[in-house]
């Protein structure tokens, strides 16, 4: 869809941030909106519309960045349905790949270092499984680093090269990836540039698919290396514990780390496309492909390391954490610093005003977002235990009882449940901070 289609009705303003374009519904989806309202009082009815669709302002009246009180932004979450004559101008897939293969394995390749890059590509070609083709999806690199993936692939059939004619970014770069599987590929596998799996990464996860024939999705624990190789833990779960049961933990923290996951073809009939971003929160593939998955059937875990997940300066996981990734401990006084910093990291939080808008729109309002897509795209499948997650946290910002859950939640770690790192207590602060900071709901 075209976001010149998005319009204000019933008041004066402006629109100012969107997601970026194109906006893909599929089976449907929902985005979040946001501008200024130019009138010193708000109209009874203000609405934003697209197309066929209309929504009433979620927020408005709010302040701006570092300020309390009262102001001019609002913003409004935009949910698109399937059958939505929005959803007629969805722009096509790229043509996916004629080979034949059991298993896709679907790679995301940006300026890829060559030294990291060859180290991937051959821990790929030992693989014990030979069922396989491996598409990489390049987005738009450097012309001298795409030749030098073409240089590191040679004349390998088992791997097709697919340049992106323009930068996506690595969320829609392995969306593009994910449709140029073949046909014929009931699995897909998901693969950075600059990991190193382990022989029978593909015959471990294929075979945990085959024992479940009903779960979709298939993960296992990580080994975390650094640039020079040094394992710096044995595991991903170094500092919480992993948990595939929980709807709400998942939605609060990502458990699935994408290279270390197997899925049916099946599962893209939901997860295809990937929801729009622009909550200011980045919106990770593996979070969005795990939480389709566990929505209608158990995800498989495999308790132990299947690759090597190497942390260098480059990384987009180090790049998006903004120096607050924290690595693996030693020893005992290394895990008590670790929490130390956390803690401090909270305070620091807590301290300053942006922290708490951060929580909100960052992290509330994305876990709104996705919600909002799932019930969109699945509905009464959802397995019961999982939709009273969704339901919770979804009326988590205007319903006491369940903001009292949520904050409730971020004390398990007492009982030694600690899979989210009490991230819940963020989300609660956050949307307290909405409740005092402005306005709620216009038309």
């Amino acid at each position: 869809m075209e976001l010149a289609e998005i319009q204000i009705v019933g008041g004066a303003g402006e629109i100012a941030t969107v997601p970026p374009e194109p906006i893909r519904i599929g089976a449907g989806t929902a985005f979040w909106v946001g501008g200024t309202l130019g009138a010193a009082t708000v109209p009874a009815v203000v609405r934003i519309e697209a197309g066929d669709v209309e929504a009433g302002l979620d927020a408005h009246s709010m302040p701006e960045e570092r300020r309390y009180g009262r102001g001019a932004l609002w913003w409004s979450l935009l949910t698109v349905p399937g059958d939505s004559a929005l959803a007629a101008s969805d722009p096509p897939d790229p043509e996916p790949v004629a080979a034949d293969a059991r298993i896709a394995i679907c790679m995301a390749t940006y300026e890829p270092d060559p030294g990291r890059l060859r180290v991937q590509l051959d821990s790929i070609r030992a693989q014990t499984r030979s069922e396989w083709l491996c598409v990489i999806s390049d987005d738009c690199s450097s012309p001298d680093a795409y030749a030098a993936l073409e240089r590191e692939v040679g004349d390998d059939p088992r791997f097709v090269i697919s340049r992106s004619p323009e930068r996506l970014g690595f969320l829609r770069n392995f969306e593009r990836a994910i449709a140029l599987a073949p046909p014929s590929a009931s699995l897909i596998a998901l693969a950075d540039q600059d990991d190193r799996w382990h022989p029978d990464k593909l015959d471990v996860l294929a075979s945990a698919l085959d024992a479940a024939p009903a779960s979709l999705l298939a993960y296992s624990d990580v080994r975390i290396a650094g640039a020079d190789g040094t394992v710096l833990s044995d595991t991903y779960f170094f500092e919480r514990k992993n948990n595939a049961e929980s709807m709400a933990s998942m939605l609060v923290t990502n458990n699935v780390t994408g290279a270390a996951a197997m899925f049916r073809r099946e599962l893209l009939e939901t997860a295809l496309p990937f929801p729009p971003g622009g909550t200011g929160q980045e919106l990770y593939h593996d979070h969005w492909l795990a939480l389709c998955a566990m929505a209608t059937a158990p995800l498989v875990y495999v308790d132990r390391p299947t690759h090597d997940y190497v942390r260098h300066g480059a990384s987009v996981t180090l790049s998006e954490a903004e120096g607050h990734w924290v690595a693996p401990p030693k020893g005992r006084l290394g895990a008590v610093a670790m929490r130390a910093r956390r803690a401090a990291r909270r305070f620091r939080l807590a301290a300053r005003s942006p922290g708490w808008r951060s929580a909100y729109v960052g992290r509330y309002m994305l876990i709104r977002q996705l919600g909002t897509i799932l019930r969109l795209r699945l509905g009464e499948r959802i397995l019961p235990e999982h939709r009273r997650d969704l339901d919770r946290l979804m009326a988590a910002e205007h319903s006491p009882r369940a903001a009292l859950w949520l904050l409730a939640r971020s004390f398990r770690p007492w009982i030694g449940r600690n899979d989210t790192l009490s991230r819940e207590r963020v989300i609660f602060g956050g949307i307290v901070w909405r409740k005092l900071a402005g306005r709620r709901r216009s038309g």
